[in-house]
């Protein structure tokens, strides 16, 4: 199996050139493969021999073609493309250093793999349900045992069964470790956990144990060293599903990218993806990362879209779900829609904060919401609160345009509405008054007092005290006009006895 791994890796690469140091230990130059012998493309140290392989030219300059392997341990010293110190200082098991031969007709690869995946299916169990015999499914809720790293589990979740007898399910799933399981006429048997049912190309197992220092499980380092280089993509992948939906709750999962992991006694990391600031280019005159973080295509011509519904945040029990740490500036803004969307934000849901909450924030300008000269705020289904573009004036009521509105606040400061004005303030109290009372609605800027018969005066204390002495008006339904005064407080008034049913009505304007 080594020989035809090595032996296609081989058949990719170009003769190696002469190594241009020497090594402490010789290493066995090339392979006799059948008849053939391979020498110069393959370099093996020697197992068990602790010395190094030297597969590198001096730092920043073309790295020689060849595969090395060292058994015994991470040996091989070799410089990276991006340069390195003289080592050894990069070590590697087995390393592969190749460079492009061929023009643009053909694609080139330092390694491929060619996978591909016939076996593993299985259905989901579900009740009244048929299966054929050698059918096998997951129960989703069924407990099962087997022999793991630590010992024997014997409660493991979700387990594999195969129909030994075809039929139709029942409405209860097998569960255990079952040799024979009636379920409706189909018989069940155990076939096993189905913990690690998936089928990978390439499994990479990393693991930091006691003393371990700084760890990358994989690393990428991709360098575009000339203008004009065309498409570059530090990676790319194609994925294709058949033309069968895939949407979240869907009868099939299927995601480019899936972060997995966790489970019990594993606490929160710093992110699924990261982006430190190394990534900024601090030192040139454009000192950015990239123009993106994530740049979803598409253009408005677009039949279709590279998203059908949405970019899904399921922030679950998150604080946030999107947030911009304090201190951080955005020369434009922290969201920024120019689209042609329906809406720009749309919230269903129960909130129980509010809508907008910009309570904790400061705003230099003054503006905290900057809209259009002319927009409006809806509520109702049908009323709306804005500048009314048709009228001059800011308008509250049943339309954005013309006459249709029930209050209006004219950019030359005058005010109309389009039935009644009143206040709603507490009522005042009387003093001196005699029997006079109230009628039902008087504030400290109007009111209706009903006079006794004979009455000649009565003082009204205002419930608020004002800031400025108002300006008040009055008037007698006897005809007669009282005298007085007005103060911060309050009304003084005196008039000769009224007659019967006299009523005296008020209006006091001013803070």
């Amino acid at each position: 199996m080594v020989r035809k791994l090595v032996l296609a890796a081989v058949l990719a690469l170009a003769a190696w050139p002469a190594l241009g140091a020497d090594r402490p230990t010789p290493a066995l130059d090339g392979l006799g493969i059948g008849t053939t012998a391979l020498k110069g493309h393959i370099k093996i140290l020697p197992n068990g021999v602790p010395a190094f392989l030297n597969a590198h030219a001096p730092s920043n300059t073309p790295q020689p073609d060849g595969i090395f392997i060292t058994p015994s341990g991470p040996y091989v010293d070799y410089c990276s493309i991006g340069g390195c110190l003289d080592g050894p200082h990069l070590r590697s098991h087995m390393l592969i250093n190749t460079t492009t031969k061929t023009g643009p007709d053909s694609q080139e690869n330092a390694l491929a793999i060619n996978f591909t995946s016939k076996t593993g299916k299985y259905g989901r169990w579900a009740p009244s349900t048929a299966f054929a015999t050698g059918d096998i499914a997951k129960v989703f809720g069924s407990v099962c045992g087997a022999y793991g790293g630590g010992g024997y589990q014997n409660d493991l979740q979700d387990c594999l069964y195969q129909a030994v007898a075809g039929g139709t399910t029942g409405s209860q799933g097998p569960t255990g470790n079952t040799t024979s399981y009636q379920d409706g006429s189909v018989v069940w048997k155990f076939y096993g956990p189905g913990i690690h049912d998936g089928k990978t190309a390439l499994n990479i197992a990393c693991n930091a144990e006691e003393g371990s220092g700084q760890i990358w499980c994989t690393n990428f380092n991709f360098s575009v060293r000339y203008k004009g280089a065309g498409t570059a993509w530090g990676e790319e992948k194609d994925c294709n599903n058949g033309n069968e939906d895939s949407s979240a709750g869907s009868r099939f999962f299927m995601a480019c990218t899936f972060y997995g992991g966790g489970g019990p006694g594993t606490y929160p990391f710093l992110a699924h993806q990261f982006v430190g600031s190394g990534a900024v280019n601090s030192g040139s005159a454009q000192p950015y990362g990239a123009h993106a973080f994530i740049h979803i295509a598409g253009s408005p011509g677009d039949v279709g879209s590279v998203l059908k519904d949405n970019v899904i945040l399921d922030g679950g029990n998150s604080d946030t779900t999107i947030r911009a740490l304090s201190g951080r500036r955005h020369a434009i803004a922290f969201l920024l829609d120019e689209s042609n969307s329906q809406v720009v934000l749309k919230a269903t849901g129960s909130h129980a904060g509010g809508g907008l909450d910009f309570k904790g924030a400061t705003f230099p300008a003054g503006t905290a919401i900057a809209v259009p000269t002319t927009s409006f705020i809806e509520w109702d289904g049908g009323n709306y609160i804005g500048r009314n573009a048709g009228l001059g004036a800011f308008t509250i009521g049943s339309s954005t345009s013309g006459a249709g509105y029930s209050a209006a606040a004219w950019d030359n400061g005058d005010l109309s509405y389009a039935n009644h004005l009143w206040s709603r303030g507490n009522a005042p109290t009387l003093v001196s008054c005699g029997a006079a009372s109230l009628v039902d609605g008087a504030t400290d800027d109007h009111g209706v007092i009903s006079l006794p018969t004979g009455g000649t005066g009565c003082t009204v204390n205002f419930a608020s005290a004002r800031q400025k002495k108002p300006a008040c008006s009055f008037w007698m339904t006897s005809g007669q006009v009282p005298s007085g005064s007005t103060a911060t407080v309050g009304i003084v008034l005196a008039f000769s006895a009224v007659p019967a049913a006299t009523e005296l009505q008020y209006q006091c304007r001013g803070r």
